[in-house]
């Protein structure tokens, strides 16, 4: 059941939506520090790479990277506050929907357990 690749992509995404609500936590936390460098997380991208090769997803990673696009203030420091707000909304709403279909697959195997043992 846990090895199921479903529940694995799901305990991945949650995983995933887990680091991008502290990566998006830390930025803010840094947003008056000189010089620091957003941090911003990728995940979906490991999933196309994986697609796009055709081989099924086995491992799921996120990667952690610096921001060096986005223009950085004269201090040096390229954290959008407005940005990482929406990243942090976002994950914190894919976690929710995450969190209740794992709710749901946990249900039905309850389920399935206390009505077949009869």
């Amino acid at each position: 059941m846990f090895e199921d690749a479903a529940f694995r992509a799901l305990s991945g995404g949650l995983d995933a939506m887990w680091q991008k609500q502290q990566v998006a936590g830390h930025n803010i936390a840094n947003v008056e520090t000189p010089g620091y460098k957003a941090k911003k997380v990728q995940f979906e991208q490991v999933l196309r790479e994986s697609e796009e090769k055709g081989s099924p997803v086995t491992e799921y990673k996120t990667v952690v990277s610096t921001d060096e696009e986005t223009e950085a203030r004269p201090d040096g420091n390229n954290v959008q506050v407005e940005k990482e707000e929406l990243e942090l909304w976002q994950s914190y709403l894919q976690y929710s929907a995450l969190t209740t279909r794992m709710s749901g697959r946990l249900s039905t195997l309850k389920y399935v357990i206390n009505n077949t043992a009869k």
